[in-house]
């Protein structure tokens, strides 16, 4: 029974979810229900830590290997957590104006993206029209994206309503060549809306300024 009291660090994870569904349900409502989603998934992630401590403890009789079994555990859930937040991060040059970004793959001649399955953080430095090329394949990407400033103001922060969406990704022929492409909207705003209509004009658009810019 001893060892049922004792304090491990699946417990303290469980406490700090607890206390952060909290904190999130009454400061940090964003009145669309997200803030409440986000705290009851940190409550049922509670309720697992707690239910795997149990089941630890109720099989692992040595303190000293249950302490180390847990903390496994939690540097793996660390670990797989960064992994997954693994980002791409645009950044825009001075008095960017461009209402769209957008990453067009399999460009002969073009420098790679440089992103391969140990990257953790990789920049991106935007050209002004907001277009940049690339030899790599659209596949090579991070799960997460960001933009930042001139500055180094960060896209989708508390502290601003800079914003963006990723857009369907898409495809245009070009001189007999098929080139993918990935497209964000940025703006600013409480809520941002991008029509098929916008993006079908702007596909045209983004067709003549490639061209000019793969015959330099």
């Amino acid at each position: 029974m001893k060892i049922l009291s004792k304090i491990t660090p699946l417990l303290i994870l469980m406490i700090i979810s607890i206390i952060w569904a909290i904190y999130i349900f009454f400061m940090e409502s964003d009145g669309q229900g997200w803030g409440l989603l986000i705290a009851f998934a940190l409550i049922g992630i509670a309720i697992v830590f707690l239910i795997v401590d149990l089941l630890l403890k109720k099989f692992v009789n040595s303190w000293k290997n249950l302490l180390l079994i847990e903390s496994g555990l939690v540097f793996i859930l660390i670990g797989w957590y960064q992994y997954q937040n693994r980002t791409l991060i645009f950044a825009l040059p001075e008095n960017f104006s461009q209402e769209y970004v957008t990453v067009i793959y399999n460009v002969d001649d073009e420098k790679e993206l440089g992103i391969n399955v140990f990257t953790w953080r990789k920049e991106i430095q935007v050209s002004e029209d907001g277009i940049v090329l690339t030899s790599s394949k659209i596949s090579e990407s991070l799960p997460k994206t960001d933009f930042k400033t001139f500055d180094g103001e960060y896209y989708d922060s508390n502290k601003n309503q800079k914003m963006f969406i990723e857009l369907t990704h898409s495809e245009f022929e070009q001189n007999g060549n098929k080139y993918k492409f990935r497209t964000w909207r940025i703006g600013e705003g409480e809520f941002m809306v991008s029509t098929s209509k916008d993006y079908d004009k702007y596909k045209n658009e983004l067709k003549k300024i490639f061209e000019k810019k793969a015959s330099r």
